[in-house]
């Protein structure tokens, strides 16, 4: 199945057209090819896809009860606080596509991949999104969005290109399932993003549990131990003078055991 390609410049999207350069008929191309054979002369065409845009979606795999369900285990978690399970309330949840750019590069002989967001956002982990290899489809206008909304780009894709090792391969623009959350605790509002396709909990500023425990038993600890030390000191010389003066006395009473009784005279 043949699908749209698209170049962005300057935060506009542009259709590319691939011709067949023998007849002018417009070439298929599917994703990952290099090779498109016109189905109208039998011209085989290379396709250079370091500069197109291929677009793909990745599709939810985490439900919104899930991903509620994953926000209350976070919050019963060790680094939160201990009343957070029971007071923590979810106040909006959005589920979205949020867009993403995904480079494909040769570096050093070897093949990597970088993401970059394609949309100005401060949503925490936008930054450092991590796309599944295997799981994007096409994303063409027949494609369903399953109630989410579909974020658009607003960010060049020549912003990065230039900060980029290697030499490309190509490139895409992928919508990826994220759900926004905010919650409050503690009368303050908190922002969170959990991975729509692997359930990962992004977050920036989150409440934490208090330290004040944790210190307390420390500087219990401490006293212990100073305690332990000094009593060591104390009573290890005593031990070590009863010890002695156990010798000298079993000595003594030895002494007094085995000592024969004076002779008298016949």
């Amino acid at each position: 199945m043949a699908f749209n390609i698209y170049t962005i410049s300057a935060n506009i999207i542009h259709m590319v057209n691939f011709t067949c350069p023998k007849c002018g008929a417009p070439l298929p191309v599917k994703p990952g090819t290099q090779l498109s054979v016109c189905s109208y002369c039998g011209t085989p065409s290379y396709i250079d896809r370091r500069e197109a845009i291929f677009f793909y979606i990745l599709p939810f795999s985490i439900t919104e009860d899930a991903s509620r369900a994953i926000f209350k285990r976070w919050t019963a978690g060790p680094a939160c606080p201990k009343d957070m399970e029971a007071t923590a309330e979810i106040t909006a949840i959005k589920k979205e596509y949020f867009p993403v750019f995904r480079f494909r590069r040769t570096v050093d002989g070897k093949e990597k991949i970088a993401a970059r967001p394609a949309r100005g956002t401060l949503l925490p982990g936008m930054h450092s999104i991590e796309i599944p290899p295997g799981d994007m489809v096409i994303f063409d206008s027949s494609t369903k969005a399953g109630g989410a909304e579909v974020l658009h780009p607003d960010i060049a894709i020549d912003s990065y290109v230039g900060d980029l090792e290697g030499t490309p391969i190509d490139q895409s623009l992928v919508y990826f399932p994220i759900y926004e959350l905010k919650y409050r605790y503690g009368g303050t509002e908190y922002a969170m993003v959990i991975d729509g396709s692997s359930g990962r909990i992004s977050v920036t500023n989150s409440p934490k549990r208090s330290s004040v425990s944790y210190v307390a038993v420390m500087a219990l600890a401490f006293v212990l131990g100073f305690i332990g030390t000094l009593l060591g000191f104390i009573i290890t010389p005593i031990f070590f003078v009863l010890v002695i003066a156990g010798i000298f006395a079993g000595k003594i009473l030895a002494h007094k055991v085995v000592k024969k009784p004076d002779g008298g005279s016949s």
